[in-house]
């Protein structure tokens, strides 16, 4: 306001006193000098002094928007009715405090890509569809799917004794703690002497450290002589170290003359070097076998000391031919005069004594040089130190004067008082024995 102040009645009739006000300057005490003045503020400008131009520099108008609330028509009241506050969240960043900036941002995923970043391209690089398979369910085919294995099973089947392989139909699965019912085991049956093999029918297994009762041991048999084989009845086992008792052994009998074969009747055994008595009977000593051509002499040497008498056996023959020709005996090498010769023939008379070197066993005769002749002395007293006696039952002739055939028994005398140890046999007149003469001597009990 600008002007005088009227007055009436010498005083004042109106405005006494003026207060400044917003925007008012008042000077002066009597006569006030009233001012206003107006400051330019934000979005303001002011142009002159008395006649003020206001002009708005910001904004002329406000509307209320989604939000946002005006109320007044120079003072303006601006209210938001929306949101007060911000605050970030899953791909949203909040930056501002009065002036809030709200971005939003994508991280890419497992199986997701972005590319771009005003115009963003999202892509499923992993899982593009999903479909059910064998015994799996879904709970959809997009969005947040819930894939369902099958249920668990309830029941697992027992196995049994001589149970097949199944690939079974059930559509449940096994716990990995899952057991299968087996069966129990039993008590395995004994076995018997004889037992046969069988599978058996039984529906429990066998444990590992199960055991078959087996029959027991007893003591074996004693083995008898003429023993049959026989497989036996008994109910029991022999051990690996079980023992047959054996026959005893026994004393061989001895050999007699005219003993005849016998299977025996002991029951006793005759060991692997066992020796049968001979006392009663000859045994051969030794033997020349058949002698080859060209042999002059044989000798008997180590004559056992061991029997009663000698007894020398066989069939000689002579090589030569037109001489007279005995074979000649010979006892431990004596060839002194010590042997005497006596003989008779069948007529009973008697021969002269003759006395030489050796003993005449047989002389030539008419088949001496042609076919063997029978050699069969008898050495009586052969261990005696008193002289030793012969017997040869020959054709012979002891004349003093001329040899003639005949048959008779010549009995010749050793003189030697030494035990007869060997004997030497040969053929007079330089001969040699005929091929396959064969001598033996044998011991008389």
């Amino acid at each position: 306001m600008s002007g005088p102040l009227g007055t009436s009645g010498g005083g004042a009739a109106g405005v006494t006193s003026v207060t400044a006000g917003n925007g008012i300057t008042v000077t002066g005490t009597t006569t006030p000098t009233i001012a206003a003045s107006i400051a330019a503020g934000t979005g303001v400008s002011i142009a002159g002094t008395t006649t003020l131009t206001v002009s708005a520099t910001g904004v002329n108008s406000v509307s209320a928007g989604t939000g946002i609330s005006v109320s007044g028509t120079t003072a303006l009241t601006v209210s938001a009715t929306g949101v007060q506050s911000l605050t970030a969240g899953n791909g949203i960043t909040v930056s501002g405090t009065t002036t809030p900036t709200v971005s939003a941002s994508l991280a890419a995923g497992t199986g997701i890509g972005i590319s771009g970043t005003t115009t963003l391209s999202v892509s499923n690089t992993g899982v593009t569809s999903i479909v059910a398979g064998t015994n799996v369910s879904l709970s959809g085919a997009t969005g947040a799917v819930t894939v369902n294995a099958p249920a668990y099973g309830s029941t697992i089947t027992a196995s049994t004794i001589g149970g097949t392989a199944a690939a079974g139909t059930s559509t449940g699965v096994t716990r990995e703690d899952h057991k299968h019912a087996f069966p129990a085991g039993a008590a395995p049956s004994a076995l018997t002497v004889s037992s046969t093999q069988a599978t058996g029918t039984s529906a429990s297994p066998a444990l590992a450290d199960h055991v078959h009762a087996m029959p027991g041991s007893a003591i074996a048999g004693a083995s008898a002589v003429g023993d049959t084989a026989a497989t036996g009845t008994a109910t029991t086992v022999a051990l690996s170290d079980h023992r047959h008792s054996r026959e005893a052994f026994g004393t061989p009998g001895a050999v007699t003359g005219g003993a005849t074969a016998a299977s025996g009747s002991a029951t006793t055994l005759a060991r692997s070097d066992h020796v049968h008595s001979t006392a009663s009977m000859p045994v051969l000593i030794a033997t020349s076998g058949a002698l080859g051509s060209g042999v002059t002499e044989y000798t008997f040497s180590s004559i056992p000391q061991t029997y009663s008498s000698l007894h020398l056996r066989g069939s000689a023959g002579s090589d030569l031919t037109g001489a007279y020709n005995f074979l000649q005996f010979q006892a431990n090498g004596d060839t002194g005069s010590n042997y005497i010769q006596l003989g008779w023939d069948i007529s009973g008379s008697s021969q002269a004594t003759v006395t030489s070197a050796t003993i005449q066993l047989v002389p030539k005769s008419g088949n001496f040089t042609t076919a063997r002749t029978p050699v069969n002395t008898i050495i009586e007293n052969y261990t005696a130190s008193t002289g030793h006696y012969l017997e040869s039952p020959q054709l012979a002739n002891l004349s003093t004067t001329a040899y003639s055939l005949y048959a008779g028994v010549v009995y010749h005398y050793h003189t030697n008082t030494s035990p007869i140890t060997s004997i030497r046999l040969f053929i007079s007149a330089g001969g040699a024995f005929q091929v396959g003469t064969r001598l033996n001597l044998y011991g008389i009990p």
